[in-house]
């Protein structure tokens, strides 16, 4: 019987790297570790168990882990020869592109094949996924913003999983896709709406409905764009990277505001309006950096095309 390597070899051409033992084990432990921890915090079962020493040590543990896990992960799809050679910088390149989406990609891979196996409808997932928006959208609009991150976080996973399911088991369509596609706009303007319920009255609430405006904006101007026939998919503040910097800034805005106490000053609030402001910022600069591709693209269209 042939030794099992430490990390799996099983890489097919031009897909995802299947997901590697050790580095999947770490990045789960530690996301576990943390939900549970906030959640005791925010429920308030126990007094203080993040507002303490140990809990500073424990948020530097989790850090470790997830950088453990990453450079794993990145250290054995080199073994196997998935490295390759240094991708030149092109531009637009969205900001989550490469090893931090491959990583991620292999760390819900366990999820995604249970999913194939189970031969799950992936409108079905699509539509949990709305769910999990609508509930990210009520959770910040009660003050439970800790919660809600991690909510929208699972979220936009399973908006990652219901297209990959539907390639896997035979499923894709234009029908599936479009349902997508509405789902998530709906989804997204819920959690905007969510959060500036919840910040209501704060100077974050005009930078809530900028970084609305600048979300829905990159979405019409590559929908507007291929309705013409051109590829737009430019630009790097593209919904993953909105999803994740809002679920992780609500998650460590939170975790900044209950050790509030060990640190001597709640910077939570701080990283929460700087991850809106960011937001705000570079989708707006998505949406015009579209723009402005579109209409280079459709000039040379009409140089190109013959005079009526």
């Amino acid at each position: 019987m042939a030794r099992r390597t430490f990390f799996r070899r099983k890489y097919p051409k031009g897909q995802a790297p299947e997901s590697t033992s050790l580095p999947t084990s770490i990045a789960w432990s530690t996301i576990a570790a943390l939900i549970l921890l906030g959640a005791i915090q925010e429920l308030g079962r126990f007094q203080r168990p993040l507002d303490s020493e140990i809990g500073l040590t424990f948020i530097g543990l989790f850090f470790a882990g997830a950088i453990m896990s990453i450079s794993l992960f990145v250290l054995g799809r080199r073994r196997n020869g998935m490295g390759g050679p240094v991708r030149q910088a092109r531009r637009h390149e969205r900001i989550l592109e490469g090893e931090i989406e491959a990583w991620w990609i292999s760390v819900i891979s366990p999820v995604e094949n249970y999913l194939v196996r189970k031969n799950l409808n992936p409108n079905s997932i699509t539509a949990l996924s709305f769910g999990f928006n609508a509930a990210g959208c009520v959770l910040f609009y009660v003050g439970w913003v800790f919660m809600a991150g991690w909510v929208i976080l699972f979220a936009g996973t399973l908006d990652i999983l219901d297209g990959r399911i539907a390639r896997k088991i035979g499923k894709a369509s234009k029908r599936g896709a479009f349902f997508d596609s509405m789902l998530d706009r709906y989804g997204e303007i819920l959690i905007f709406l969510g959060l500036a319920a919840h910040f209501r009255d704060s100077i974050l609430f005009p930078v809530i409905l900028l970084a609305l405006a600048g979300s829905l904006m990159v979405s019409y101007t590559r929908a507007r764009a291929e309705g013409l026939g051109v590829n737009c998919r430019v630009g790097i503040m593209q919904r993953p990277e909105r999803i994740v910097l809002l679920g992780l800034g609500a998650v460590f805005s939170s975790v900044l505001h209950m050790l509030r106490g060990t640190l001597g000053l709640d910077a939570g609030p701080y990283l929460m309006g700087f991850v809106m402001i960011l937001i705000a910022i570079l989708a707006n600069y998505t949406a015009i950096s579209r723009m402005a591709h579109v209409m280079r693209e459709l000039n040379k269209d009409q140089e190109n095309s013959p005079p009526s």
